[in-house]
């Protein structure tokens, strides 16, 4: 005996529109000189080099969207306890 059952499409548009808009109005935490999110990595690369961005800054910035976004999405099992730790050795 199957089992079927239809789940409306709108079920799946919802979470993917929430995490859109949560991902946009989350806001850089490097200020608004350096858009994180929007750069390549070659960028990023870069903004280490002219001192315009911290290895700290930037695992911050991805532990908050993991904080906001996880939630939702429960993608990240376990966040390394020493993460900041180890960017601020980085810099």
């Amino acid at each position: 005996m199957a089992f079927h059952c239809e789940i409306p499409q709108r079920l799946f548009f919802l979470p993917t529109l929430l995490v859109l808009v949560i991902s946009s109005l989350s806001k850089n935490l490097a200020g608004d000189s350096f858009p994180i999110r929007e750069v390549s990595v070659h960028d990023l690369q870069a903004a280490f080099q002219q001192k315009q961005l911290s290895s700290r800054e930037l695992v911050e910035f991805y532990l908050g969207d993991i904080r906001k976004l996880n939630p939702v999405l429960r993608g990240v099992i376990e966040v390394n306890p020493d993460a900041l730790d180890q960017a601020d050795k980085a810099d």
